[in-house]
């Protein structure tokens, strides 16, 4: 997952802040957004293949990260 984070920043695209509650009824973090794209190898389909990623990072008071990682077709995000 932290490589995924560290290709979001030098290399996704920002979307946008958000805000985002971390379950129901539970806190509510700011957020940053960002989509990649990244070549993965898929065992079942014998090829590597492009995968499509979303990404939401908000950093706490206390300095840890809080991360959410979606892995679908970009049209299924917005």
């Amino acid at each position: 997952m932290c490589e995924l984070l560290e290709v979001a920043l030098k290399a996704g695209r920002f979307l946008g802040a958000e805000w985002c509650v971390q379950r129901p009824n539970g806190p509510w973090a700011a957020c940053d957004a960002y989509a990649l794209v990244r070549q993965e190898w898929i065992p079942y389909a014998h090829r590597e293949m492009d995968m499509d990623y979303y990404i939401k990072f908000a950093i706490a008071k206390t300095g840890k990260v809080l991360l959410v990682v979606s892995c679908h077709p970009s049209e299924d995000r917005r």
